[in-house]
């Protein structure tokens, strides 16, 4: 997942040596990702467990998602997307937790946005001050659910080195879905599963699946929150020119 402008939490993350990797992994957000029909009021928790005192300061943050699966930092749509926090900084103390209030609301639906918090004051054992973004990503859904005939498969393709499936899916709906799980395989076995992630409304989107059998691919399986998809596709050798896709993300 990609987070341009400083909020490549993810990235940004396992870029750090692993000295500091040891303190970012003492700070956490609860849930990193939260849905909900048309409107929210809920809470998420940051979690404190490094022995030093930290500050907060939240920031809303709007974003998209690209074909290849990376998350690309925008500014909130505010005459859109509404958003009401019970706090916008504080500090936790060590081995503290602290929760968050919110409220939000869109104009027209769906929407998504980030609520990025900024920690400071985490040192490191040589002394160095280290700066951590973690993210609380809200998707608000349509209240119409996203439908089968909204779905279909762009393109499969195989690496017979990398023994990896690409598989491209398109979203002709104006509504927002999640792919819980996915699968290539042909008439007799299927791969494992990949990993779930969003289809934004009217686009497509990429995802790797490993595929280690003897036959060649044939078919692809998907399970959404109220159908599933099973159909048959063949596949093709990937294309240089094909964005890659990351690991899949909400």
């Amino acid at each position: 997942m990609r987070w341009p402008r400083g909020t490549r939490c993810a990235a940004a993350l396992a870029s750090c040596s692993l000295t500091i990797a040891g303190y970012v992994a003492a700070q956490s957000v609860s849930p990193p990702i939260a849905e909900y029909q048309e409107r929210a009021r809920s809470s998420f928790q940051l979690q404190n467990s490094s022995i030093f005192p930290i500050t907060v300061v939240l920031e809303l943050r709007g974003f998209t998602i690209t074909e290849g699966g990376e998350v690309v930092d925008l500014p909130l749509d505010t005459n859109r997307i509404h958003v009401r926090l019970s706090e916008m900084s504080f500090r936790i103390p060590p081995r503290g937790t602290r929760r968050v209030f919110y409220e939000a609301t869109g104009d027209s639906l769906p929407v998504w946005f980030n609520i990025l918090s900024a920690m400071t004051g985490v040192k490191t054992e040589s002394g160095l001050n280290v700066r951590i973004l973690l993210p609380h990503v809200v998707y608000l859904n349509q209240k119409e659910s996203l439908k089968k005939n909204e779905v279909t498969v762009r393109a499969l393709q195989f690496d017979p080195v990398t023994k990896k499936a690409r598989l491209q899916l398109e979203n002709l709906g104006p509504n927002l879905g999640r792919v819980l799980q996915v699968r290539v395989g042909n008439g007799q076995e299927m791969g494992p599963s990949g990993g779930g992630f969003p289809l934004l409304p009217r686009s497509r989107r990429w995802t790797e699946l490993a595929w280690d059998g003897a036959n060649p691919l044939t078919r692809v399986t998907m399970k959404f929150a109220r159908f599933s998809i099973d159909t048959v596709v063949t596949a093709a050798p990937p294309l240089a020119r094909d964005p890659a896709p990351s690991t899949p993300r909400p």
